[in-house]
């Protein structure tokens, strides 16, 4: 379009535009042009049509329509450090645990933005303006505030006091614009005889330029297609610290302001932002004021999107659902769910959603899965879309988490908000905690609460286990630091103690403490004690019996890492129990010895007998050296469970003897034991196990009861111990042994659930089918590998056959024939993953891929990840890696690749996928050779690991681990105990 416009237009438009922006003039930089037909804003025209002039393409850059910040072009790279020239600007470490925080000498209250992205090829770029009206709260010289890849033009920056009739200006030094690129910092400072007065309120004004690169953060730009035609489209991801990406600004969690947005756009396009419109006009959407709020929730988005408006009953605000339209038929199910969760958050909080729409929208290239942007909600297509004919139950369960997730933080992060990223697990612990509530409130048939235990508690123990873990209450610095801390820390356990505390206290004055604990902190910021104090209070006032404060209690949980292992042992004679506890570790190592953080907690004990008696008693963080003793209702022939339904974050270990009484109770009548009681049985006694504190035999046998379980979760927690022996033995020559060994348990299990779904059968039975079939073909088991083998060919016989493979087994099927099979399964199942509009298919299909036992497709897998011209988005390259890595054979070829491929792999992954893929590479490391290697890796890159550190050392702790079980179970331990029961075998023989 813009290469067709007459020459005489292009150069008008272009200095008018250029001495608009000079000038400070934004209502002429506003005009509209009027080009064949259509009207433009000046700038819209200007900036594309600069790379036409005279039929030759030139790049615009900034430096061109700023010459003045040409020595400062490197601020505008996809690196802020690269190239730049650094001889007259401080020197600093970012790997440092200096203090990088904003000087608090003025404060932000109000920003009006006004951003333009340039969604033309070749010329992709941001064109900006900001004001902010700011708070001096001490007397100063200069405005320190964030900005990362971008440049300012330094005739443009203006300060103006406030509160006077014509307002005064000061004046900027003339070498008073200067650029930190190390701390992203834009520092503008002011004549001497020119300062900012305590008290006083400024307006802080500029233009500036930033690039809309492709690198899923800050304001970028996305690409997909519609219809075969490329679309592209300007979007946002703010968290935790690029929003200084997309324009100047106070970019810490408690400088919140309120917000003005003016977005520019083209005539066929959306504009979108937090806030609804204030007016449309042709090219410029104005946003209306928002609340207060801090920069990582602003959010911007600018496409050629389908809305869905949905039905929202008598709710005071909006719900609106934007998609590709070509994707516009997969909203549904998040619209009707939407709007119920929502409404159950604010009935739950007791406090109003505060804004008068709530947006979400399914964007083609998203790194994170969705981020809570106050009242325009971000989503992977994963994470939002639903098919109902393409997407699996597993699918629906993931949109479901993911949505109440997100509305979950509209209060719990948004409304309030942590004060600085230490607290980061305030958000996302509580929000991950408060998704079980929403999706219950819209699924229950996917019974959310007993699903907690295997997919937050026992999943984090995992990691929680190593040396290398972390206290969920961090310090950090450097932004590369808050990076590391988005993890399962964070996130699983900080929802772990949320669910355990919310047990301890009730749910009755769990909930009104949050609630006071919300409006006294509305619209600001809060640190974790804060809550601890609300919630100590109204347990007062319901006079809750607690050894201590929830402050004491909590603190021995968030500012410690790791979790006890309590060790009950029975006294049959008179009725008691002694209780202890200690850290429960994988593995010690020496640095145990160094680390002086006495490991004890407050742990809150519950307890049940076979009579269904349930107590409770706390083991207190002061009792080190004595056991504590316990009178329980129970003799010496009944059996004791403590952790009832696993509400308390540790693990169990009993003597023999009561281990051996659960385990007769299990194979007579495992109903008699909740299923989530059962679960952690499973997952206790394997982990148990596996740390060297119990022994494989008895782990094993009370394995075996799983013969009479039909209960998906139990089977999800026994199934992920054994995939652990499985990996390990997987090269050893005792493997055929222990396949032989997981036939005989998940045979029957398979033979129960059929291969084949039924109509309206329940949606965890449908999990636990594909559970089974998954286990099935993986050990051998023939009449799996045979159906889906003949599933597949079946496809590829019929592609447009959507009826053929059930899309809870899609992925199973094509993972066996892959496997089985040779190029033509892996080349039919790629085409089909370039031909699908659903991104649930489109995700199992690549997943498929990786079961390839071809070194060179797995090869070819990986160099198709950082080839942007390869069909594989940015998005999921990291994906990719980690999948091939997951591959037995492919673990190998990954970690070649990554070592010959690093500086390609960190153009295009991020630091919170990097630490993923160097876990998922090493987490089948069990050899000398593999540990020396991994160890060197780590050393030849330690300068280059800014992000990745700790999940290179937990990959290192977690081989250390690997090695130390091989050493202990493969030769001897493990195949003493893979004995296959003959039929005569009696349950009674099992210990």
């Amino acid at each position: 379009m813009y290469k067709s416009m007459p020459l005489c237009w292009v150069l008008a438009s272009l200095a008018a535009c250029v001495f608009a922006m000079e000038a400070q003039d934004l209502e002429a930089a506003e005009q509209f042009y009027h080009i064949q037909g259509v009207y433009y804003p000046a700038w819209s025209v200007a900036v594309p049509a600069a790379y036409a002039v005279g039929g030759q393409l030139v790049s615009f850059s900034p430096d061109r329509l700023y010459p003045e910040a040409t020595t400062n072009k490197a601020a505008v790279s996809a690196s802020s450090s690269s190239g730049s020239d650094k001889k007259d600007q401080p020197q600093h470490d970012t790997t440092s645990k200096k203090n990088v925080r904003l000087p608090r000498t003025v404060l932000p209250i109000h920003y009006d933005v006004r951003l333009f992205p340039v969604l033309e090829k070749d010329n992709f770029s941001i064109l900006g303006q900001v004001s902010i009206d700011l708070q001096c709260q001490m007397e100063t010289d200069r405005i320190v505030l964030h900005s990362a890849d971008i440049v300012v033009d330094p005739k443009s920056v203006k300060v103006i006091e406030q509160g006077k009739p014509a307002g005064k200006t000061l004046t900027v030094a003339s070498d008073g614009i200067h650029y930190d690129t190390d701390m992203e910092f834009l520092i503008i400072r002011l004549e001497d005889k020119d300062k900012l007065a305590k008290g006083a309120n400024y307006t802080l004004s500029m233009n500036f330029v930033g690039n809309l690169t492709d690198q899923l953060r800050g304001l970028y730009r996305s690409t997909y297609k519609e219809d075969g035609v490329e679309m592209s489209m300007a979007v946002s991801q703010m968290e935790p610290t690029d929003a200084r990406r997309a324009f100047p600004c106070f970019d810490e969690p408690n400088m919140k302001a309120t917000f003005t947005v003016t977005l520019g756009r083209h005539r066929d396009m959306t504009a979108l932002s937090n806030m609804p419109e204030g007016m449309e006009e042709f090219y410029w959407d104005h946003f209306a004021p928002s609340v207060p709020m801090s920069t990582y929730l602003i959010a911007f988005i600018v496409a050629n999107f389908t809305q869905v408006e949905a039905d929202v009953g008598n709710a005071t605000w909006k719900f609106n659902i934007y998609a590709r339209p070509s994707a516009r038929n997969q909203t549904q199910y998040a619209s009707e769910i939407g709007p119920k969760i929502q409404t159950f958050f604010e009935d739950y909080f007791q406090i109003p959603f505060p804004l008068p729409k709530q947006d979400m929208i399914a964007i083609p290239d998203f790194a994170a899965g969705a981020m809570e942007n106050w009242g325009l909600i971000t989503y992977r297509e994963t994470a939002l879309l639903y098919d109902e004919k393409k997407s699996s139950v597993a699918n629906k369960e993931r949109v479901c988490e993911v949505i109440a997730h997100e509305l979950a933080h509209q209060w719990f992060g948004n409304l309030v908000t942590m004060d600085w990223w230490t607290d980061l697990w305030l958000n996302e612990g509580f929000a991950s905690y408060a998704e079980y509530l929403g999706a219950q409130h819209v699924e229950p048939g996917l019974k959310w609460p007993q699903q907690f235990v295997t997919r937050e508690l026992q999943n984090v123990m995992s990691l929680d286990a190593l040396e290398s873990s972390h206290p969920i209450s961090v310090v950090v610095h450097h932004p590369n630091e808050i990076h590391e801390i988005f993890d399962r820390i964070s996130y699983g356990k900080g929802a772990t103690i949320i669910r355990m505390l919310a047990a301890f206290l009730g749910e009755k004055t769990f909930r009104q403490g949050l609630t006071n604990y919300l409006k006294s902190h509305q619209y600001g910021n809060a640190v974790q004690d804060d809550l601890w104090d609300a919630l100590t209070k109204q347990a007062k006032v319901d006079k809750v019996p607690l050894p201590t404060g929830v402050k004491e209690i909590m603190d021995t949980w968030t500012l410690k890492m790791g979790f006890p292992v309590v060790t009950v042992t029975r006294e049959y004679q008179n009725n008691s129990v002694l209780l202890s506890q200690e850290r429960f570790l994988m593995q010690r190592s020496n640095a145990s010895s160094q680390d002086k953080t006495v490991y004890l907690w407050w742990v809150p004990l519950t307890y049940t007998t076979d009579f269904q008696k349930v107590g409770s008693t706390w083991l207190a963080d002061g009792q080190t050296s004595k056991k504590h003793e316990l009178s329980i209702p129970a003799d010496k022939n009944q059996w004791v469970i403590f952790n009832v339904d696993q509400t308390g974050y540790y693990r169990i270990n009993y003597d023999s003897k009561n281990w051996q009484m659960i385990g007769q109770q299990l194979m007579t009548n495992h109903l008699s034991i909740s299923a989530i009681n059962r679960a952690q049985i499973m997952d206790d006694s394997l982990n148990l196990a596996e740390a060297g504190l119990l022994d494989y035999e008895t782990a094993l046998n009370l394995a075996r009861y799983l013969e009479h379980e039909t209960d998906y979760v139990p089977w999800n927690a026994a199934l992920t111990g054994m995939n652990y022996i499985s990996s390990m033995m997987s090269r050893t020559s005792g493997y055929g042994l222990l396949k032989k060994h997981f036939r005989t348990i998940i045979t029957p299990l398979y033979n129960l659930v059929g291969f084949d779904q039924k109509v309206g059968e329940d949606l965890l039975l449908t999990k636990l089918r594909t559970k089974a079939v998954s286990w099935a073909c993986s050990i051998g088991n023939k009449d799996c590998i045979s159906r889906t083998v003949n599933s597949y060919a079946q496809w590829m016989a019929d592609p447009e056959n959507i009826d053929i493979i059930s899309p809870n087994l899609k992925g199973i099927v094509a993972c066996t024939a892959i496997e089985k099979g040779d190029e033509a399964e892996w080349e039919f199942a790629l085409n089909r993953y370039m031909a699908s509009n659903v991104a649930s298919e489109r995700d199992v299909l690549l997943t498929s891929m990786s079961c390839s036992e071809k070194p060179w497709i797995l090869a070819k897998m990986l160099e198709m990840s950082l080839n942007p011209t390869s069909g594989i988005r940015k998005q999921d390259a990291a994906r990719v890696i980690i999948q091939v890595a997951s591959n037995s054979l492919g673990r190998y070829i990954t970690f070649n690749f990554i070592r010959e491929k690093w500086t390609e792999i960190r153009k295009v992954v991020s630091n919170k996928f990097f630490s993923r893929i160097i876990k998922a590479v090493a987490s089948s490391f069990n050899t000398e050779l593999e540990l020396k290697e991994l160890i060197q890796f780590r050393e030849e890159r330690s300068e280059e690991l800014i992000g990745a550190e700790r999940a290179t050392q937990q990959a290192i702790d977690r081989a250390k681990n690997n090695l130390n079980w091989m050493d202990v179970n493969k030769d001897t331990t493990l195949p003493t105990t893979f004995h296959t029961p003959s039929n005569d075998d009696e349950s009674s023989h099992y210990y």
